[in-house]
C-alpha cells in the first residue's frame, strides 16, 4: 500500500486558541491552499477524513480529483480538550495545564481524552487500512495528533516516539507499503 498522510490546511481562528474538536472554519485562503496541497498528493484510489470540515473540504477535493470514495470516520477526529475547547491556552490555568502536560498518556483536560484514548481511536483506523489490498494508493486526511499516531501505529514504532513527528498544515507525508507493520 501506498499511503498519504495529509494534515489539513490552515484554519480560521485566533492564533493560541485550543480548538480541537471543534468545527472551525478553513481560512480565507481555503481554496488556493487546498489546490497547493493537492499539488503534492500523488494519485489515491481510497480517501479517509475526520469528518471536522478542515479535513473534509481538502479530503473531497482529493476524491473528486481522483473519482475515488471518501470514508469519513469520527476515529480521526483531533484530541478532545473538552472544557477547553474554544478558550485562549493563555486563559486555561496553569495548575490544569501543567498537569495535562506531565502526563497527556494518562491524563485528560476536564471533560476531555488523553492521547491513550486517542491513539486507541487512530488504532482503529490503523486495523482499517491494515485490511485493504496491498496494491491500494490511500489517502487519510486529519490533524496532528490523530497523523502522528497512526504512523507510529503502520510503522510500528512506540507510542512513546509520537512526538517525534509532525506536520504542519497542508502537509503531505508519503509512506511506502514495505514500512506498513501488522498489529
Amino acid at each position: 500500500m501506498e499511503l498519504a498522510l495529509i494534515r489539513h490546511t490552515r484554519c480560521d481562528v485566533a492564533e493560541g486558541t485550543c480548538y480541537g474538536h471543534l468545527d472551525v472554519p478553513l481560512a480565507g485562503s481555503a481554496v488556493a491552499d487546498i489546490e497547493l496541497t493537492l499539488s503534492r498528493v500523488p494519485p489515491v484510489d481510497l480517501v479517509f477524513s475526520s469528518p471536522s470540515r478542515r479535513c473534509h473540504a481538502l479530503a473531497q477535493a482529493l476524491a473528486n480529483r481522483d473519482a475515488c470514495e471518501l470514508r469519513v470516520r469520527d476515529d480521526l477526529r483531533e484530541l478532545h480538550f473538552g472544557s477547553w475547547e474554544g478558550l485562549r491556552w493563555s486563559d486555561i490555568p496553569r495548575t490544569l495545564s501543567d498537569a495535562w502536560a506531565e502526563d497527556p498518556w494518562n491524563n485528560a483536560p476536564p471533560n476531555g481524552e488523553s492521547e491513550n484514548q486517542l491513539w486507541q481511536r487512530a488504532a482503529h483506523v490503523a486495523e482499517e487500512l491494515r485490511q485493504l489490498e496491498a496494491t491500494m494508493r490511500v489517502a487519510v486526511v486529519s490533524h496532528g495528533g490523530p497523523l502522528r499516531h497512526l504512523r507510529c501505529l503502520l510503522t510500528g514504532s512506540p507510542a512513546s516516539e509520537r512526538w517525534r513527528w509532525s506536520s504542519a498544515c497542508g502537509e503531505v507525508t508519503l509512506i511506502a507499503a514495505r514500512v506498513l507493520t501488522a498489529s
